[in-house]
């Protein structure tokens, strides 16, 4: 009888540990993302948010980047914001620099949990939700743009992930996934984000406002020429640049008031 007891519970024990082996876990500068055993069907969804995250850390950090050297000059925006863009071996990456109101923690807060207002202030946003949240700094989201420009309606599913930063900043990312329970939007068009990123820095001269960094590296998708893409992503870029600003204006003067 002892010695089936002692059998059960090495059992148990190695199943135990087997279950804790299986949790999956990302960490970053000091803070660890555990996925809850219930949430472990999204585990590829949390690793590639990480691996866009190591990728955009390395992007940022990188002084061609920095100095943007071999990026070429595209567009500004209407503050004057200038649209650079690259080309990659996924296809176009564009970026631009710009100033937003508010304190770094209030730009990335309203950033991360204001996904579902998205729709009320950019035009060009057709639907935006959480699909579902899987840590505190993680989670998985869906939405779809409104036709702009040439480019008709697409449909995004991507997984998030962000990180305070040395300095009192943040970085911000998503990579587009694919999960079951978000099939392609009637009417849409699937594309596929290869990276979004974006790098909040406390602004040097004024708490008030925070320093912003954005890269995209996008796939649209559909049936539209290479040559058109190329064309129309750093117009998409500087429209949602300005809507991005306004906003975060608008914020501060109700604040204000």
């Amino acid at each position: 009888f002892q010695m089936l007891r002692a059998v059960v519970y090495m059992v148990i024990l190695q199943l135990a540990s087997k279950k804790a082996l299986a949790m999956t876990s990302v960490t970053f500068h000091g803070i660890t993302d555990t996925l809850k055993p219930e949430d472990e069907k999204y585990a590829d969804a949390l690793n590639t948010a990480a691996d866009a995250f190591r990728e955009a850390e390395s992007l940022f950090n990188d002084e061609d980047f920095v100095n943007r050297r071999g990026w070429k000059r595209e567009v500004e925006t209407e503050d004057g914001d200038v649209v650079y863009s690259k080309h990659t071996p996924k296809g176009k990456m564009v970026t631009v620099s710009t100033v937003l109101e508010g304190h770094v923690d209030a730009v990335i807060k309203e950033t991360w949990t204001g996904i579902d207002t998205l729709p009320d202030w950019n035009p060009n946003i057709n639907y935006a939700s959480i699909v579902v949240s899987l840590t505190d700094h993680s989670d998985i989201v869906t939405y779809g743009n409104n036709d702009v420009l040439i480019v008709s309606g697409r449909d995004f599913v991507s997984s998030r992930l962000y990180r305070p930063t040395p300095g009192g900043g943040y970085i911000m990312v998503s990579r587009s996934v694919e999960i079951d329970s978000k099939p392609v939007v009637k009417d849409k068009v699937r594309a596929h984000l290869y990276l979004a990123a974006v790098q909040f820095r406390p602004h040097p001269e004024n708490e008030k406002k925070t320093l912003c960094d954005v890269a995209m590296l996008c796939d649209l998708k559909g049936m539209l020429p290479k040559m058109l893409v190329n064309q129309v992503l750093p117009k998409i870029m500087v429209m949602d640049t300005e809507q991005n600003v306004k906003h975060f204006k608008e914020l501060a003067e109700k604040e204000a008031h």
